[in-house]
């Protein structure tokens, strides 16, 4: 009989990144199965744990000490839980988690012997990163001290992750390479995954949007001329500010294509504007040269399932980002054969080759962004073989249960012999 092991999660958003390990994990024989976030959640075959944060920063504190505070607080509050958790006999083998939270920061002196396989995300660089990428924007902060020391304190958690972990898995090189030297070769490159099951083409797509004008309700379809953009939050790092200026020279050519944008208001990456939101501090830039009877739609944010129907429908799918943390959007979209209009970035080209299984743009050239699509709105057919191999793409490299769970079940187990 197989020797038992113990496995221990955690994530302050569990199961966050390990919504597909967690459960596949939790199934072995071999394996018992816990848990621990700030939320009450219930996975099946996983014992669930809840810190409880019972104290606040401390008045005055150092400018760039507030948020490794805000982390060792984290930190302490789940290595008192994990302190009851050793008492009740639980002694996990292996302890994954996310170093940018601080959480398993002390951990080591919890359980000594467990092994750590952290989840790397991003390293904070302050030359040639996404920091300086877009300077010349007007809403950027100042490139200065301020903003380069903050950066270096930020990273102090991850430093100690590398120290900590065994094996570091990361989902793309381009983050792999923001790492110090020093540490890359604690770091495997393993994508969550795409389930291309799940994900895939769907001709039968619709979607149904309102008319903020005039309150009618209109359905549409891939037949439709459709331009989506999709992201957490509409902000710089993810380029809306670029699509935004992009859209008068499309709607201009095209009056009849919907412009579907998707997003919060708020703010997921850098600073906050001095006032309102980036959604509408950019939107004001171009509203005047719009026709007032137009076709852009603001989703905000939607569900998943609603995610997958617009992606069906979209005759183009515009994604831009910083030379950063790439979006499971981009992959998802790809997956669905979905023709995507993507950033010249690292993390992209990283993913995209130009005219084989997508498209590639300077991230700064809206009025190139707006030929693009506009020549795409003209010719549709002739783009049927990139999304095929936009697919295909998906499905060798990026596959979730033959690709991309395999590999991350694998290093596991590797911490177990």
């Amino acid at each position: 009989m197989n020797k038992k092991h113990t496995v221990l999660f955690i994530h302050q958003n569990f199961p966050a990144q390990y919504k597909h390990l967690a459960p596949a994990l939790a199934k072995l024989d071999n394996i018992d199965a816990y848990s621990i976030s700030k939320e009450d959640t219930s996975l099946p075959d996983i014992k669930h744990y809840k810190y409880i944060i019972k104290e606040g920063n401390v008045p005055g504190v150092n400018r760039l000490a507030i948020e490794f505070e805000t982390k060792m607080i984290r930190a302490n509050a789940v290595a008192n839980l994990c302190l009851k958790m050793k008492d009740e006999g639980i002694n996990p083998d292996v302890i994954l988690s996310h170093p940018g939270w601080g959480e398993a920061f002390l951990l080591k002196e919890v359980w000594s012997d467990a092994k750590f396989l952290n989840y790397f995300e991003f390293y904070y660089n302050t030359k040639d990163s996404d920091i300086d990428f877009d300077l010349k924007e007007s809403q950027r902060p100042d490139y200065g001290f301020d903003l380069l020391s903050k950066l270096r304190a930020r990273n102090a958690p991850f430093l100690s992750a590398f120290e900590q972990s065994d094996i570091m898995i990361c989902p793309t090189e381009f983050q792999k390479n923001t790492a110090p030297e020093i540490f890359k070769n604690k770091i495997s490159v393993i994508h969550e995954g795409i389930d291309t099951d799940i994900i895939k083409p769907n001709n039968n797509a619709s979607l149904t949007i309102t008319n903020e004008l005039t309150g009618k309700k209109e359905t549409l379809t891939n037949k439709n001329k459709v331009i989506t953009f999709v992201n957490r939050n509409l902000e710089p790092y993810r380029g809306y500010h670029i699509f935004v200026r992009s859209l008068p020279e499309i709607i201009k050519k095209h009056p009849d294509a919907y412009i579907l944008i998707v997003g919060g208001d708020g703010v997921s990456y850098g600073a906050t504007p001095e006032k309102g939101s980036y959604k509408d501090l950019y939107f004001n830039e171009i509203k005047d040269k719009l026709p007032r009877d137009n076709n852009i739609r603001f989703l905000g944010r939607i569900p998943y399932n609603t995610f997958l129907n617009l992606i069906g429908i979209s005759s183009v799918h515009v994604y831009l980002t910083y030379p950063f943390v790439l979006s499971w959007s981009m992959l998802e979209a790809m997956s669905m054969e979905a023709l995507v209009l993507g950033s010249k970035t690292a993390p992209v080209e990283e993913v995209i080759k130009n005219n084989k299984n997508g498209l590639l743009i300077d991230f700064f050239d809206h009025q190139g962004i707006a030929k693009k699509v506009n020549n795409i709105l003209d010719n549709p057919k002739k783009y049927e073989s990139i999304k095929k191999e936009a697919r295909k793409t998906i499905i060798e490299k990026y596959d979730l249960n033959k690709i991309c769970l395999p590999k991350q079940i694998e290093t596991f187990k590797k911490l177990l012999k």
